[in-house]
């Protein structure tokens, strides 16, 4: 379904984002988020965890795109589409060297970016990481990430907490890491695993969800910088 995936537009010339922006509306794509320049782009890409991005090869001059697609491939695992004008050899070989899912050229053409979307939805199956199914009882409960806030962990037992509910259930926070979407959430101390788009505050030895807070061990701290 096209409005649960999320897609981050990488690209410094605001009216080329907004026109792209557009385009995926057009097509049910609901959540997008746009960055226009290097430090924008890796802050939503933590922030935001998008499904998959759209990104420009070369932004203010310089290859930002390429250093952002070695950050995605090292980091975040999820496909990306480059966008370029350019026709340079030299620059083309550097862009394949990070196996991007696709190349959209300049002047952007509305059916080519639905063509590339489409081909990356083929090959992704973007449903898998959206809900975890627990019991409570003899009743399946699909509890979907971008709604839980943090797990604690208890001994043998984890408390999943969402904005109206807790759920606790016997297993593990290595468990539930397995299960979670790749970079979704973060362990801030042993016993804790917060999520790391609800975060509201930072401080040196605890992060915030609200009114709520959560212990940071060393080592742990999370840069949003």
């Amino acid at each position: 379904m096209n409005s649960k995936i999320k897609i981050l537009i990488v690209e410094d010339e605001v009216l080329i984002s907004e026109f792209i922006k557009d385009i995926l509306l057009s097509f049910n794509y609901s959540y997008v988020k746009l960055a226009h320049n290097k430090k924008e782009a890796l802050l939503l890409l933590s922030n935001f965890l998008p499904d998959f991005v759209l990104l420009d090869i070369r932004m203010k001059g310089e290859l930002d795109g390429i250093e952002i697609a070695n950050e995605i491939n090292d980091k975040y695992k999820i496909p990306f589409i480059f966008i370029s004008a350019h026709s340079d050899k030299e620059i083309i070989a550097k862009a394949i060297d990070t196996k991007p899912s696709g190349y959209i050229t300049k002047p952007i053409k509305e059916l080519d970016v639905y063509a590339a979307i489409q081909l990356v939805q083929q090959k992704t199956v973007f449903d898998k990481d959206v809900f975890l199914l627990i019991k409570n009882g003899y009743e399946n409960i699909k509890l979907f990430f971008d709604e839980i806030l943090f797990i604690k962990s208890d001994d043998n037992y984890i408390h999943i907490f969402t904005t109206d509910a807790k759920h606790t259930i016997r297993n593990t926070l290595e468990w539930f890491i397995e299960k979670a979407p790749n970079n979704y959430f973060h362990r801030t101390h042993r016993s804790y695993l917060v999520n790391k788009s609800k975060i509201t505050k930072t401080k040196a030895k605890s992060v915030f969800i609200g009114d709520i807070e959560i212990p940071v061990s060393r080592g742990n701290q999370l840069n949003f910088d």
